[in-house]
C-alpha cells in the first residue's frame, strides 16, 4: 500500500466492522461468561476474517439489570469481563493486527447505582439533583403520559424526596438530564478517558433519545390503539443534535476516531431520521444506523427499496452503514433462512452486506450462519422478554454463545454457559467450516478479501441496474477506471441479465463453483440464489462487433 492509498483509506468508512457480544464470544476463566481475555485468545480468528474493527457491547461496571446497558461506573471494567489491564492488553493486541476497537457508550441513562444518581436522589437541594430528570406529580399522578420502552410509565416515584424520576427503559436505568452543562462536561470527561487510552471509536446507544421536551408535554395517543402513543416529546428532539455536535468536536480533537449512532425509531425504519444525525457529514456523527433492512422479508424488491431510500436520505458528505443483524434483533438467517436453501440465502445476504455502498457491520456468528435459539419461559433472562412473554421472545435468542467446535459447550467454556447453546453446534461451528472451502465461513473470508482488494467495493459509486422486481438485484460499483458488476439472485429460479452491449467480463467471485474466467457476452445467466461478482473490463461498440 503506497502513501497515497494510506491517505485515502479510512478504516471506519472503507473497512468491515465486527460486533462482539462479549458475554457470548469466548470464556477464558470457566465461569460460563465470555470475557476480554477470551476475546484476546481469539484474535487470530478475528484477524483471519479480514475485519478492520471490533465493536464491543458494554463491558463497564454494571449490576446487569439490562446486561451492561445499565452502567454504574464508566471508567471501570466489570469483573465478569476482566480488568482494565485486560482491556489495555486487548487494545494493544488488536492494534498490532490492524484491528480497531469500538466501545459501546450509553449516554441516555446510567444505572440507578451510579454515584451520580445516588447523590441525585439524596434530596431536592443536592448539587447533582438536576443531573437527572426529576418532576413533581400532577394531582396524584405522574407528570405526563410518557411510556417506557420496556412497558409502563417512564416515571418512578421516589418516596424519599416525593418526586418522580424519569427512566426511558427500566426503573434501574434513570435518564440523565443532558440540558445540564455539568452533565455534559462530566460525561465528556469519561469519554476522554477512553480516547486517551487509545479507543478508536464509540457506538452511541439510542442517541436520538437523549433530549426530552423541556416543557414535558404529554404524547398524543394513537387513536383506536389503547396504551400506544406517538413519541413526539420524549425522543427525537432537536436539542439532541446540539449535544451530538459538541461530542463530534471532542472526537475530532483526536486523530482517526469515529462515532456511530443507534438511531432507534418506532415504527421501525426511518432512514431520514437516521440521516439527520449525520448533519453535513462533518458536524455530527460519522455514521448512523438505519435498521430498515432488519424489518424486511426475504424479497429482492424490498431490499432494493430500503437501500435506495437510505442512500437518498444521506447528506452529500455523509456515509451509509449497512446492517442485517445485531444483539437486539433476531438473527438474519432465522428471519429469512428457514427451510430449504438456507446457506444459499445466507451467501446472498452476506454479499449484499459486503458489496453495497456503505460500512458493513457483521454480527458475531453470522459468518457461520448462527441461528436464534429457542428458550422456555424459565430460561429467559432478558427483562424485555420476561415482561412480554409469550408475545415477544426477547433479545436472548440472538445472544447465544459462539459456536467454536463440536466439543462439550462448543469450545466456548469448560462449564455450563450463561445461556444455552444452539443444539446445532455439533454440526455448525467454526472448526467444521474452516476446513470446508464451500462453507459460509470460507465465503465470508473470500468476500471480505475481495472487498479489500478492489477499491470499487469499498469506496466506489453505486449505480442500480436491477431493482429486484424480477427477483434479483444488480448494481455497478465504480472507482476511477475500475468497474464491478454485482448480481444477487434472491430466488430459486434462474435469471438472465442483459448487458446491453457485448462486454468483456472477468468473473471475480461466484457462490457457485466456477473457476475464474474471462469471457465476452451480451447476457448473463444467473443460477438460483447465485451471487455473481464480475469485473467489466471492456464494452464493445457496434462497429467493433
Amino acid at each position: 500500500m503506497n502513501i497515497k492509498e494510506k491517505q485515502e483509506w479510512v478504516w471506519w468508512k472503507h473497512g468491515v466492522i465486527y460486533q462482539i457480544y462479549p458475554r457470548s464470544f469466548n470464556d477464558s476463566n470457566s465461569d460460563g461468561v465470555g470475557d476480554l481475555p477470551g476475546i484476546i485468545k481469539k484474535i487470530d480468528y478475528l484477524s483471519s476474517l479480514g475485519i478492520d474493527a471490533i465493536w464491543l457491547s458494554p463491558i463497564y461496571t454494571s449490576p446487569m439489570h439490562d446486561f451492561g446497558y445499565d452502567i454504574s461506573n464508566y471508567r471501570e471494567i466489570d469483573p465478569v469481563f476482566g480488568t482494565l489491564n485486560d482491556f489495555k492488553k486487548l487494545l494493544k493486541v488488536a492494534h498490532s493486527r490492524g484491528i480497531h476497537v469500538i466501545m459501546d457508550m450509553v449516554l441516555n441513562h446510567t444505572s440507578h447505582l451510579h454515584q451520580w444518581f445516588q447523590e441525585s436522589r439524596l434530596g431536592l437541594n443536592n448539587p447533582k439533583r438536576d443531573w437527572y430528570i426529576w418532576r413533581s406529580g400532577r394531582n396524584g399522578h405522574p407528570p405526563n403520559n410518557w411510556k417506557a420502552a420496556f412497558g409502563g410509565s417512564v416515571w418512578e416515584w421516589d418516596e424519599n424526596s416525593h418526586q418522580y424520576y424519569l427512566h426511558s427503559f427500566l426503573k434501574e436505568q434513570p435518564d440523565l438530564n443532558w440540558r445540564n452543562k455539568e452533565v455534559q462536561k462530566a460525561f465528556f470527561e469519561d469519554i476522554r478517558f477512553w480516547l486517551d487510552m487509545g479507543v478508536d471509536g464509540f457506538r452511541l446507544d439510542v442517541i436520538n433519545w437523549i433530549a426530552k421536551d423541556k416543557d414535558f408535554r404529554s404524547n398524543p395517543c394513537i387513536i383506536g390503539i389503547n396504551g400506544l402513543q406517538r413519541h413526539l416529546f420524549d425522543r427525537n428532539r432537536s436539542h439532541s443534535h446540539k449535544i451530538v455536535k459538541k461530542l463530534r468536536k471532542l472526537i475530532d480533537s483526536y486523530p482517526n476516531r469515529m462515532t456511530v449512532g443507534e438511531v432507534f425509531a418506532l415504527p421501525p425504519g426511518n432512514p431520514e431520521l437516521s440521516a439527520s444525525y449525520l448533519g453535513t457529514g462533518k458536524d455530527q456523527l460519522n455514521l448512523a444506523f438505519d435498521f430498515s433492512l432488519i424489518y424486511r422479508w426475504w424479497n429482492a424488491a424490498q431490499y432494493h427499496r430500503c437501500l435506495t431510500r437510505w442512500y437518498e436520505s444521506i447528506p452529500p458528505n455523509g456515509w451509509p452503514t449497512i446492517v442485517l443483524s445485531n444483539h437486539d434483533m433476531p438473527r438474519a438467517l432465522s428471519r429469512f433462512g428457514m427451510g430449504r436453501n438456507r446457506d444459499e440465502k445466507a451467501k446472498v445476504a452476506s454479499a449484499f452486506l459486503l458489496t453495497t455502498k456503505g460500512t458493513p457491520f457483521l454480527y458475531y456468528g453470522e459468518e457461520i450462519g448462527m441461528l436464534n435459539i429457542k428458550l422456555a419461559r424459565g430460561q429467559i433472562l432478558d427483562p424485555l422478554g420476561k415482561r412480554f412473554y409469550p408475545f415477544y421472545a426477547g433479545r436472548d435468542r440472538s445472544r447465544s454463545p459462539m459456536q467454536w467446535d463440536n466439543s462439550k459447550n462448543s469450545g466456548f467454556s469448560k462449564t455450563k454457559p450463561w445461556m444455552p447453546l444452539n443444539p446445532n453446534f455439533k454440526k455448525n461451528n467454526v472448526k467444521v467450516q474452516e476446513t470446508d472451502s464451500s462453507s459460509l465461513l470460507s465465503w465470508h473470508k473470500s468476500l471480505i478479501a475481495l472487498r479489500k482488494k478492489h477499491k470499487p467495493l469499498h469506496r466506489g459509486t453505486w449505480l442500480s441496474v436491477a431493482d429486484g422486481t424480477n427477483g434479483y438485484i444488480g448494481f455497478y460499483r465504480t472507482f476511477e477506471t475500475e468497474k464491478i458488476l454485482v448480481i444477487l439472485n434472491f430466488t430459486a429460479s434462474k435469471k438472465k441479465y442483459s448487458l446491453g452491449k457485448e462486454s468483456k467480463i472477468k468473473l471475480l467471485l461466484s457462490s457457485r463453483i466456477y473457476e475464474k474466467q474471462e469471457f465476452r457476452t451480451t447476457e448473463l445467466c444467473i443460477d438460483p440464489y447465485e451471487v455473481c461478482i464480475l469485473m467489466v473490463t471492456k464494452v464493445f461498440n457496434e462497429k467493433s462487433q
